[in-house]
């Protein structure tokens, strides 16, 4: 109860210093329920172009409008494209959108290489000294000069971004006051000169965009009340909440792009419940010190990125043989080598099922959203203390660092089950219902003849932590009996083998008895299988097909391996044709599937280290029902 109580009021604490809240007015005649646009800046990395971004997240994020970000930057550590957008709906935003309707070009880079998505009418500043633009261009157009201004105002060119974004609070019908107090919460603890740099270049952005009459159609408008259970959060940081309020008292890490920001905010949160957190030299030296802490009857946690996890393998096998809890979580980035560290990809899938020495069983979660990341982080704690193994957690770039606006935790729904409820009868982690599992201690009074390795029916046997007068074991990396001792015998070796392979039939038995995880009507005759962070593009593109009478069901599974066989058999009967959605270059979940279930399914991949867009699965779509689906199509 005290790790509850812990929890509880380091989660509350988080919250109440990341709520946003307010409403959103809107100039004219525009539907207050229809809203949805788009805002993406774009410039050179080491301008400060994200910053603006994040800023004017805030504020968006203060409305009772849904917000969702994107973040894309260079690998340098100054110069290169770098961009943020900002989406704002009246309704939950699955996916960043397939076009813009605000672009903001500080360079002639960021126009060139995004012009190309704002939408036609849409409305783009830029700097005329920086940016030259087509005569022809079908938009709304606001020059600015960026740099000048900064400099009049400031003597030096650092801060152009403040300048954008003043205007872009003016643009927003948003009070100087609200940008003001944005900037000196930012900047404070810098100084009085950068203070006051920054609010001149903030009140010349603001003041240039009202003397040149840019025309206002949306009035952004702070209110207490409108979201007083919502706030604005990363998926690197939902995986840390997730953590914390799973019970995990130990992360070890060392930094890696893109997962760096799980760690930092683990190491900021960990003392406030009594927990540690360790930097270390390598991967490898991080998993060694979880696998010790698990071992000492710890839940810990390791974040990574795909090279990281591939120093762990041989650890990650150890973790596998000792059968002990830990979780990992890749959040992946474009390969391979270095690769694109800093752009997005999901080709880590083949590895974290695969990628090690031997045959080591170990579970793989994919989280869909921000808010999927908190509870499918808890949901690995709960498999892996209950099945005594490793549980990959596999996020990506994208998800990573992209915030959006989610309903905080009931934190009242949070409690810990009796290690003698079975795996079956524990709930999937929700907004309804957050059960904790711990592992499955040996009693005291029956260690007489203590087999920790004892072979069971579900191949899960009590483990004891050190200190337990009788209950101290052999932990090795040999293979070995049910009592600890090295043993290479034939039979052993396949006795034990099953024992821990064992473990994947009891979690299969367990999922084929949750709620199965697709939506769509049953007569449709196409189906999509996607996972990971392409779901929100994929429920867009599938409300984009029923404006045009194309009917699809949508498969989404959380847990990879092992698959719920008997649902993914349910979700293909029936089905003419399968789409196989996903963000790497060869479709490996595709071979995953093909080689369980002998289909042929249609593939899209996208390998560009960006986001799928749901216009792109659409369009994929739409040639799939010309052929399948001809019926529905001729509606239109």
């Amino acid at each position: 109860m005290l790790i509850i109580a812990e929890t509880k009021r380091v989660l509350k604490n988080f919250m109440h210093t990341h709520p946003e809240m307010g409403t959103l007015e809107m100039e004219g005649n525009q539907n207050h329920s229809e809203t949805d646009f788009a805002i993406r800046i774009g410039g050179e990395g080491g301008e400060g172009v994200i910053s603006a971004g994040e800023l004017f997240a805030q504020v968006a994020a203060r409305t009772a409008y849904q917000v969702f970000t994107y973040i894309t930057y260079p690998a340098e550590i100054k110069g290169g494209f770098s961009m943020i957008q900002i989406r704002i709906k009246h309704e939950k935003i699955y996916s960043m959108g397939s076009t813009v309707d605000y672009l903001i070009a500080f360079n002639q880079q960021a126009y060139d290489v995004t012009i190309k998505d704002l939408k036609p009418g849409g409305t783009l500043i830029y700097d005329p000294d920086e940016v030259e633009i087509k005569e022809d261009l079908n938009a709304e157009c606001y020059p600015i000069k960026l740099t000048k201004l900064v400099v009049d105002a400031t003597g030096a060119k650092l801060g152009k971004n403040v300048v954008a974004l003043g205007a872009l609070g003016h643009l927003f019908g948003v009070e100087f006051g609200v940008l003001e107090k944005l900037i000196k919460d930012r900047y404070g603890a810098k100084g009085g000169d950068v203070i006051k740099n920054n609010l001149n270049a903030l009140k010349a952005g603001y003041f240039t965009a009202e003397e040149g009459n840019w025309e206002k159609k949306f009035k952004l408008v702070s209110d207490t009340q409108a979201k007083e259970h919502y706030m604005l959060i990363s998926g690197n940081e939902a995986v840390a909440l997730g953590a914390i309020a799973a019970g995990c008292r130990f992360v070890a890490g060392y930094p890696i792009t893109p997962a760096t920001p799980i760690f930092e905010t683990l190491t900021d949160l960990m003392p406030k419940v009594g927990g540690r957190a360790i930097q270390l030299e390598d991967e490898i030296a991080s998993l060694s010190a979880c696998i010790g802490a698990s071992f000492a009857g710890e839940k810990a946690i390791t974040p990574t990125s795909g090279p990281g996890l591939q120093l762990m393998g041989e650890q990650l096998n150890l973790a596998s043989m000792l059968e002990l809890p830990l979780v990992i979580v890749d959040v992946q980035r474009g390969g391979p080598s270095t690769g694109l560290p800093t752009k997005t990809e999901q080709s880590d899938l083949k590895f974290a099922i695969y990628g090690t020495s031997g045959e080591a069983p170990r579970v793989i979660l994919a989280p869909s959203s921000v808010e999927d990341c908190f509870y499918q982080t808890i949901r690995a704690f709960n498999i892996s203390e209950r099945l005594q193994m490793p549980v990959v957690v596999l996020t990506d770039q994208s998800i990573g660092y992209r915030k959006a606006t989610v309903r905080m935790p009931d934190l009242s729904k949070i409690i810990e089950v009796d290690n003698s409820v079975s795996g079956e009868t524990i709930s999937i982690p929700s907004p309804e219902k957050i059960e904790l599992a711990s592992r499955i201690q040996m009693d005291p009074e029956k260690l007489n003849e203590y087999k920790r390795f004892l072979d069971t029916a579900t191949g899960v046997s009590p483990i004891t932590s050190p200190g337990l007068k009788g209950g101290q074991y052999l932990g090795g990396g040999l293979e070995h009996d049910e009592t600890g001792k090295a043993s290479y015998l034939p039979d052993n070796h396949l006795k034990m083998m099953r024992k821990r392979f064992k473990k994947l039939e009891t979690l299969t038995h367990i999922l084929e008895k949750n709620p199965p995880e697709y939506e769509g009507p049953e007569e449709a005759k196409i189906g999509v299988i996607g996972w990971g962070s392409t779901e929100g593009a994929i429920r867009e593109a599938r409300m984009l097909a029923e404006q045009r009478g194309i009917l699809f069901r949508h498969l989404h599974p959380k847990i990879l391996s092992p698959l719920p066989e008997s649902q993914v058999r349910n979700f293909l009967a029936g089905l003419k044709q399968v789409i196989i959605v996903e963000e790497n270059f060869t479709g490996q979940f595709a071979h995953f599937v093909k080689a369980k279930f002998g289909i042929k399914p249609i593939e899209i991949h996208k390998s560009e280290g960006v986001p799928i867009t749901p216009e792109e699965i659409f369009t994929g779509i739409e040639k799939v029902a010309r052929i399948v689906d001809e019926k529905n199509i001729a509606r239109l």
